[in-house]
């Protein structure tokens, strides 16, 4: 692809943090919509998440929260 002056090396890294900082928030932010989850906790995600994108997103889905009880 240098032909077309693209790096390719360069490529990667722009689609894996374009990836990182935009579409795995949002992929985070979609599945936390789907748990029943109380205001407080569900305001708390989610203002981790657009605050800190990367970070928020990997902490999410570790932590996986479950879904109250009603």
């Amino acid at each position: 692809m240098d032909g077309l002056g693209i790096n390719t090396g360069l490529l990667f890294v722009q689609l894996f943090f374009v990836f990182g900082l935009i579409g795995f928030p949002i992929i985070s932010l979609i599945d936390l919509k789907k748990k029943k989850l109380s205001g407080t906790t569900l305001a708390i995600w989610v203002l981790i998440i657009c605050v800190i994108p990367l970070i928020g997103s990997v902490a999410y889905w570790i932590i996986k929260p479950s879904s109250t009880i009603q």
